[in-house]
């Protein structure tokens, strides 16, 4: 089995494939303060609650009413060159006294709730035991395809194979156009 990831800049997806066929995995989020729903997306954004950060859904909206503890677009921020992408910078507009976090860790949090939904979904089928194929843009630097590993490695991924987006999307219309 094979579990490919989008980490993406606005949303993350996940989608698996024992071979047969390719499936969405609805992911489990916090949508309201003690709701959980299960979304095709997970939007990429970290909330800094004073209770611990908050991924998803939910931290996208509690940061539509205080931006100063939103961390969004981690992904760009992961690919700056002229900055240390593991220092604690995010959210740049933070007031004073919130603790930052690098946009490694953002990563890293995005991926472990990845990871945990998975393991809570399929307690049968853990998610250690599969590939995963972890999808970068082509643009990424080494420093920024490494810092990428650092997160899935983290975030207790195992087994992980990057793939650059253009060459994910390739595979993707292949599987779509069997007889090309």
């Amino acid at each position: 089995p094979v579990i490919g990831i989008d980490l993406g800049t606005t949303n993350c997806a996940l989608a698996y494939t024992d071979g047969e066929s390719v499936e969405q995995f609805a992911i489990p989020q916090l949508v309201h303060p003690g709701e959980v729903r299960e979304e095709s997306l997970l939007p990429s954004f970290v909330f800094l609650d004073p209770a611990g950060p908050i991924v998803g859904v939910l931290a996208q909206k509690k940061g539509l009413e205080n931006a100063g503890r939103l961390v969004a677009s981690a992904k760009s921020w992961l690919s700056h060159a002229g900055i240390d992408r593991e220092a604690a910078i995010l959210p740049p507009n933070a007031p004073a006294g919130i603790a930052k976090i690098s946009p490694v860790e953002a990563s890293q949090r995005f991926l472990t709730h990845l990871r945990e939904a998975w393991n809570q979904k399929h307690p049968s089928e853990p998610f250690d035991d599969h590939q995963v194929l972890l999808t970068v843009p082509a643009s990424f630097d080494e420093v920024a395809r490494e810092l990428t590993l650092k997160a899935a490695e983290q975030a207790g991924y195992r087994n992980v194979i990057l793939l650059e987006e253009p060459q994910a999307a390739f595979y993707a219309w292949i599987e779509r156009n069997a007889n090309w």
